[in-house]
C-alpha cells in the first residue's frame, strides 16, 4: 500500500513564478528551440478585387534546439498557407507564406479584410503564433453594381 507524501509546498513557489506568453517558463527541463519572427501582421493596402497578393513571414529559430512547425491553420478558405516543412535548427530561419485570393471580397467603396493564420509550432518556448495580414479590396470596373451606376448616371444626364 502506497501513501501520499507530505511534501513542503511553499506559496514563495507560486510568487517567484513569473510565466507569462511573452516569456514562458519552461516546465519540462529540456532544451528548446524559440522563434522570432521579423514581422507577424501585413498591410496589403488598396487591392483590386479577384487579385491573388501574398506575403512571406520569416522567423529564426533563437532557442539551443532544433524546431519544427507542426500546423498552419487559416482562418478561412481565401487564405492560403504555406511552410517551412523541414526542422528549423538553432540559428537558422523558416518561413510562412500567406496566399490571399480576394475574388468575391471587394466592393466600390473598398471592404477591409483583416486575415490571420495560426502557427504552431513543437519543440518551442513559444508554441504558437498568429500572424495578420489586412487588403482594402476594391471591386473591379465594369463588375455589375460599377455598370449599374454608370447606367442611372447616363440616365439622369
Amino acid at each position: 500500500m502506497t501513501s501520499c507524501t507530505n511534501n513542503k509546498f511553499d506559496t514563495d513557489d507560486i510568487e517567484r513564478n513569473n510565466a507569462n506568453a511573452q516569456n514562458p517558463v519552461n516546465t519540462s527541463k529540456t532544451i528548446l528551440g524559440d522563434v522570432v519572427f521579423a514581422d507577424t501582421s501585413f498591410l496589403f493596402g488598396n487591392i483590386q478585387e479577384g487579385e491573388m497578393v501574398q506575403h512571406t513571414y520569416t522567423f529564426t529559430n533563437t532557442g539551443k534546439a532544433p524546431v519544427s512547425i507542426s500546423k498552419v491553420t487559416a482562418q478561412c478558405g481565401c487564405t492560403t498557407p504555406e511552410y517551412t516543412q523541414d526542422i528549423v535548427a538553432p540559428g537558422k530561419k523558416g518561413k510562412v507564406t500567406a496566399t490571399f485570393n480576394s475574388a468575391g471580397r471587394g466592393g466600390p467603396m473598398g471592404i477591409l479584410n483583416e486575415k490571420s493564420i495560426t502557427v504552431q509550432l513543437d519543440n518551442s518556448k513559444t508554441s504558437q503564433v498568429v500572424l495578420k495580414f489586412k487588403a482594402y479590396v476594391f471591386a473591379k470596373e465594369g463588375n455589375a453594381t460599377d455598370e449599374v451606376d454608370a447606367a442611372q448616371n447616363q440616365e439622369d444626364h
